[in-house]
């Protein structure tokens, strides 16, 4: 199947603007993952100003386009010129006309129920699809890859991003692969497949090292009951919570809480795109307490790398020390022989030896 150049697919999306507002009156525009937008007056290029046109414009709602179970763009249209009541009708009618102008090019096309502003906004949503990495160019997005031309480029990266971007947002609700691939318009196979692909683990097991790690900062940093954690992580009863912490790790939270009394100090490295099989937990480390500007001493140990200071906290009498986990487990390697390949969450944590 031939997919359009971006110019003939500027072309198709005017068209179908056009024939949308000759079936209803009402006037659309369309902004794709490139920030540009498609109006009945032209391509406006300049994403600055898009931006601006967005906190700028008045009550809108946003029907954002699928196509082969990916995000496109997003059709706009005045909330004030829709009849009321209609608005599944003009759902319907959007996506007759899609498919009429974009089947060609596309096997599947849908149309999403409509999105006020204010629920695009909620959680960055409004960035993470209409920026997903494509607009690093001007500081508004949160890509992870944007040193890496061969993750830039990837319609696959930009969608597990956006993926990424919403369960950031939400660690601490219920999430499922249904819901996730829902508020990040993509399908729940397809998304499944992304992790699959990118993190080489399953989407069910990347949300539990996620949310086991936030509850472990908990443990450490508070004494809030076990079930008030529990809770505050999106689990509805703490006695499945403690089932799962303890598949996680081996411990109980009240195990866990004991064996770390007295920690100053936990860092949490969340998987980035560019992980891969070859990197240690070492390296990983290293790399992201720089980026975080985190001033680092390291040393030579029985032929090995260590980290012997992060952020000013050492040990000079051997009674505290760091110590890391990997996907809420301490590991019986050394940092630099351990490799991230699979895993989800590394920790440092400053702990009483």
């Amino acid at each position: 199947m031939n997919f359009p150049s971006q110019e003939s697919h500027y072309i198709r999306i005017k068209r179908i603007l056009s024939l949308f507002n000759q079936l209803t009156k009402t006037h659309l525009s369309f902004v794709d993952t490139s920030l540009h937008l498609v109006s009945s007056d032209g391509l406006l290029l300049d994403s600055t100003k898009i931006v601006s046109f967005f906190y700028k414009k008045g009550p809108s709602l946003f029907f954002p386009l699928i196509t082969n179970d990916q995000f496109n763009g997003m059709f706009i249209v005045n909330k004030n010129s829709i009849p009321v009541n209609v608005t599944t009708l003009y759902q319907e009618a959007l996506h007759s006309i899609s498919l009429n102008v974009l089947s060609a090019y596309y096997q599947k096309i849908d149309i999403l129920s409509p999105l006020a502003k204010d629920e695009l906004e909620k959680g960055g949503k409004l960035f993470s699809l209409i920026a997903s990495g494509l607009a690093s160019k001007n500081k508004i997005s949160t890509s992870k890859f944007e040193n890496s031309s061969d993750f830039e480029n990837s319609d696959g990266v930009n969608n597990i991003d956006i993926a990424l971007t919403y369960i950031e947002h939400n660690i601490d609700q219920k999430l499922t692969l249904v819901n996730v691939s829902k508020n990040s318009y993509l399908s729940p196979a397809y998304l499944s497949r992304l992790f699959k692909e990118y993190f080489k683990i399953n989407f069910s097991n990347y949300i539990r090292a996620r949310k086991i790690a936030l509850a472990q900062t908990q443990l450490i940093s508070t004494d809030e009951p076990i079930d008030k954690v529990s809770r505050k992580i999106g689990f509805s009863r703490a006695n499945y919570f403690n089932k799962v912490f303890k598949e996680t790790t081996n411990l109980t939270p009240l195990q866990f809480r004991k064996m770390y009394t007295g920690a100053k100090k936990i860092y949490t490295i969340h998987r980035e795109l560019e992980w891969n099989d070859n990197i240690s937990v070492y390296a990983v480390s290293r790399q992201y307490f720089q980026k975080q500007g985190v001033t680092l001493k390291e040393e030579i140990i029985n032929g090995y790398p260590c980290l012997t200071s992060i952020d000013g906290l050492s040990s000079p009498d051997n009674k505290n020390g760091w110590i890391y986990l990997i996907d809420g487990v301490q590991p019986q390697t050394l940092p630099s022989e351990s490799y991230v390949k699979d895993k989800s969450v590394i920790q440092w944590i400053f702990v009483t030896l």
